[in-house]
């Protein structure tokens, strides 16, 4: 089987569950999952592939061609697995601080290409985006950002925990001022200077690229 299509067909006959069944289960019209499972529609959003396999009893992996993998398991030539996590990370205003026991929801592979800059691939994360304020840099709510933990390496977009919230932006370093400008993509959002020693800013990682939510 070649396609996502095909795989959800095939779980859902293995349970016994017909067109109906599924979209019921899913909230959505038949319809939907005849355009999924004939290929009309081939790009189903990762969202979407996710609560299927919920209602499929089966792990996204196995919808999207390749078992989800464990932090041991080795992942396709090219291509690395990386924690994903349950804190959404605001790209507008605030969400809860990125703790240090963040739930990792499941594993992504990323293209190693993608994490050629990381040293330490242990220390990639991936989390879920929120919010509007860097759509002129192309991420957009509901997309997927990769970063590494601990690594500050030069201006760039980073996630950073400023004032109890977490969020991407772009910085801008002023080392002889002291000085970080935190910069949103999106002319809606102030840009703001901040003293980086004594305004409570803390910069979670560095952002080494993101994924649209349709792509998976």
């Amino acid at each position: 089987m070649n396609s996502q299509g095909d795989r959800i067909k095939a779980l859902r006959k293995q349970r016994g569950m017909t067109q109906y069944d599924l979209a019921d289960k899913l909230g959505i019209a038949k319809q939907t999952i005849f355009k999924y499972e004939t290929g009309i529609i081939t790009n189903i959003p990762y969202s979407r592939i996710v609560d299927i396999a919920a209602a499929l009893g089966v792990e996204p992996g196995e919808i999207l061609g390749f078992g989800e993998p464990s932090a041991e398991s080795s992942s396709p030539e090219g291509f690395i697995s990386i924690p994903f996590i349950s804190q959404k990370i605001s790209a507008g205003y605030g969400e809860d601080y990125l703790s240090d026991d963040s739930i990792t929801l499941r594993r992504i592979q990323i293209p190693e290409s993608m994490a050629r800059g990381v040293s330490d691939k242990s220390t990639l994360v991936s989390a879920e985006v929120k919010g509007d304020s860097m759509i002129d840099a192309n991420i957009y709510p509901g997309d997927y950002v990769f970063f590494s933990k601990g690594m500050i390496k030069g201006e760039g977009i980073y996630v950073i925990a400023f004032a109890g919230d977490i969020m991407v932006k772009r910085l801008s370093f002023d080392t002889g001022g002291n000085k970080l400008t935190i910069i949103s993509e999106n002319h809606n959002y102030p840009t703001r200077v901040v003293e980086a020693d004594t305004d409570g800013v803390r910069i979670l990682g560095k952002v080494i690229g993101w994924i649209h939510n349709e792509m998976f």
